[in-house]
């Protein structure tokens, strides 16, 4: 029994029918995950695991008050409001204690001895982690963990324990819960719940809304997973019913134009010899790049990509060196572009591409250097890609896709999408893609592109329809004064 208002109204809380929930709170790892279907209690679980370990802290030696605090942390702003806010909410409403909105909000509760300190923290980019530097915590709670890069959970488990402070008494509990929906097989959950479990993680999944050992129905509608499996797609009821790993779309693919059938090729592609290889990359915390060729009649050929997490730029500089030169061995780099903030000096006098030039040679005698894709003007870098998606090319299609290039013919099939999010006035798209997993290789790919040619292609339709971007006159001319295209 557990006194949630300042009315002192009771409310039960019970994990007799969510076994695997009961198991979730008995264990005390240093990381917990639990995985399931919708509506099986994950997130009200976790609300009470704040609740639980909160009134288990020993009292403080300074007061004699059981002092914790915790971060929630969500994806984006607006999910992290209207969803998990509303959940916590439900257990704790606003009024009980004082609830703050300014940045990061914060939600301070003071009874008896309980001295209990919530901050709600939107972290939707890995560069976001920065935000949790200075924060002493207690624990954290990840809500809809998939939704969030795997830096962020790395930079979290630095920041919990040390509240509070050893000289006052320390943490009797500290540690990471998270809850998510199933992500695929290609996520940093998968990996680290299915594959290479670190020591002190444990992760717990819950069993299919179809089974006869569905959890939390009682608190359902009844018919509730019947209900909402109808006229969905198969990975969709996968994911959200069964509780399975799945690819889902989750909102407006960027580039809807993509048919895989048509864009990926059925067999691995092999590169051509007597054509350049090229490279697109993206930089950052995740640094991507893709690998391909453009064929003398202008068809792209997408033979590879190389994906890392948590890496600096130094470190995917060398180990990208080592992939190209055991995998294309023999074969000429004729061009590699990236991201044009990556010029900008981070550390010492160095930038990304000074890094990727000496650490990452394009050619043995330097000749061929990585350099600034011409434009990181989102519009034209969209343009470029449906340019080619769209174009055939005597009765091919204007791309074609290796079946190695998993992130891009994933992000290319919705993994790279608008994120849906709801309004006052109905359903709208973010006015960005969903920072993913999928964006940086997709971002990669952009610049290969656009660095390879199709800049070029674009200016032209843009010199002939000007408004159609409603470029300044002098930026389109400075722009096309830029020749990138490697077969003139």
């Amino acid at each position: 029994m557990i006194d949630t208002s300042p009315k002192h109204r009771t409310v039960l809380y019970t994990t007799k029918d969510a076994p695997t929930l009961r198991r979730f709170h008995n264990r005390h790892n240093f990381v917990r995950g639990v995985m399931g279907p919708i509506g099986s209690g994950k997130s009200t679980a976790c609300c009470m695991e704040i609740l639980v370990r909160a009134m288990e802290q020993a009292p403080s030696l300074k007061d004699g008050k059981r002092h914790t605090r915790w971060a929630i942390i969500r994806n984006s702003y607006p999910e992290l409001k209207t969803t998990t806010m509303k959940t916590w909410g439900d257990w704790c409403p606003p009024e009980y204690g004082k609830l703050t909105m300014s940045s990061p909000i914060r939600h301070f509760i003071e009874t008896n001895d309980l001295v209990l300190e919530v901050l709600f923290l939107a972290l939707d980019r890995a560069e976001d982690q920065k935000k949790l530097l200075s924060l002493e915590l207690t624990g954290a709670w990840v809500n809809e963990a998939r939704e969030i890069p795997k830096p962020i959970i790395d930079t979290l488990t630095g920041r919990v324990g040390r509240y509070p402070a050893e000289k006052d008494g320390g943490c009797t509990w500290s540690g990471i819960f998270m809850d998510t929906n199933p992500p695929d097989d290609q996520s940093w959950w998968y990996r680290l719940a299915e594959e290479e479990t670190p020591e002190g993680w444990e992760f717990f999944r819950q069993p299919s809304g179809r089974g006869a050992h569905a959890e939390n129905l009682p608190n359902l509608p009844k018919g509730y997973y019947k209900r909402v499996s109808a006229g969905k797609d198969p990975d969709w009821i996968k994911a959200y019913v069964d509780g399975d790993y799945a690819f889902v779309i989750e909102g407006k693919p960027v580039f809807p134009s993509f048919r895989d059938r048509t864009h990926t090729a059925k067999e691995v592609l092999k590169p051509i010899e007597g054509i350049p290889l090229l490279v697109g990359v993206d930089f950052g915390l995740t640094p991507a790049a893709v690998i391909g060729q453009k064929l003398t009649n202008g068809r792209w050929v997408i033979l590879d990509e190389y994906v890392t997490e948590d890496t600096g730029v130094r470190r995917f500089a060398e180990n990208f060196s080592r992939y190209i030169q055991t995998k294309y061995e023999g074969f000429d780099f004729g061009g590699g572009w990236g991201d044009p903030s990556g010029n900008k000096r981070e550390y010492r006098e160095e930038t990304a591409f000074s890094l990727m030039n000496e650490f990452c040679p394009l050619s043995k005698n330097h000749t061929v250097k990585w350099r600034e894709a011409p434009s990181n003007d989102t519009l034209l870098r969209f343009e470029a890609v449906h340019n080619v998606l769209d174009r055939m090319i005597d009765g091919d299609p204007g791309i074609l896709i290796s079946p190695e290039a998993r992130y891009v013919r994933k992000g290319f099939a919705g993994g790279y999408h608008y994120k849906l999010l709801r309004s006052g006035d109905g359903t709208q798209t973010q006015e960005f893609p969903n920072k993913n997993k999928f964006s940086h290789p997709m971002d990669a790919l952009q610049y290969l592109l656009t660095g390879g040619g199709e800049y070029n292609v674009v200016l032209r339709k843009v010199d002939r329809s000007r408004d159609l971007y409603k470029l300044p006159n002098d930026r389109v001319r400075m722009a096309a004064d830029l020749d990138y295209d490697i077969f003139g």
